[in-house]
């Protein structure tokens, strides 16, 4: 209560002042007090929904969900055009020649 004592030293020109002022400071402190308790006890929006943005994500991604219980061939693509879109999709992980970065504000 330090900082009460020390009102008067602030206000040395009137003395009416300082019950008063005791007292704001008094309901500012425990207005502050309250205000951090009641901000730190609150549980978050996001802790009850921890991981529902993930399985909605994957639940909207899944065309089929049942194609894992259908053991049957897929009879839409021939051996060749698999095999070409397979060649296709690893020559993209091949590293292309090197390309030089244009800026457009380069001045020569």
């Amino acid at each position: 209560m330090k900082y009460l004592n020390n009102i008067n030293k602030l206000f040395p020109h009137d003395k009416r002042m300082t019950p008063m002022l005791k007292r704001c400071l008094h309901v500012f402190v425990i207005f502050g007090m309250l205000l951090i308790y009641i901000g730190c006890t609150q549980k978050s929006y996001l802790d009850k929904n921890w991981g529902r943005s993930f399985e909605t994500a994957k639940y909207h991604q899944i065309l089929n969900s049942d194609a894992s219980q259908n053991l049957n061939k897929i009879q839409d693509l021939d051996g060749q055009a698999s095999d070409n879109n397979v060649d296709k999709y690893r020559d993209s992980f091949k590293e292309k020649g090197k390309q030089e970065t244009v800026n457009i504000l380069k001045l020569q």
